[in-house]
């Protein structure tokens, strides 16, 4: 069974009109004060809004709540991937293989590298993954 909760949905804009989008569960503005907590101790695990922090400061920070949301992780990952491929000034780590199903994403991604092949590419592709599956032909077949 999947867990459900609910969960806010934040943006912070910061002086160089840059993005970060999250979510959280806490009340209040404890998880905002997270954020500026972490980088005031160079600890911030996104090095983009650390470097924006040691360039700036936190005072032209903006904080705004999106909205709330009831449900499961997957439905929370998506809307917070929603937001953040909307907007090009994001800093959000994450490309989507964190927030989509892995599957999905390794999946999108491979399709993605197929599509932007030119054919002398697709060719040396098909060369160098034919030797490998016939030399190792044996572990795959039972």
């Amino acid at each position: 069974m999947k867990k459900i909760t609910t969960q806010q949905h934040y943006k912070i804009t910061f002086p160089d009109s840059s993005t970060y989008y999250g979510r959280t569960t806490l009340r209040g503005n404890r998880r905002y004060t997270k954020h500026k907590s972490q980088v005031k101790h160079g600890t911030h695990d996104n090095k983009l809004i650390q470097e924006i922090y040691n360039k700036y400061g936190c005072g032209g920070w903006i904080h705004e709540w999106l909205g709330t949301e009831t449900g499961d992780l997957e439905h929370h990952r998506k809307i917070e991937f929603g937001y953040i491929n909307a907007d090009p000034k994001s800093l959000n780590v994450h490309n989507g293989s964190f927030i989509l199903n892995y599957d999905e994403y390794k999946r999108q991604r491979s399709q993605a590298e197929r599509d932007n092949r030119t054919p002398e590419e697709h060719e040396e592709y098909k060369r160098r993954h034919r030797g490998y599956w016939h030399k190792h032909k044996a572990k795959y077949e039972t």
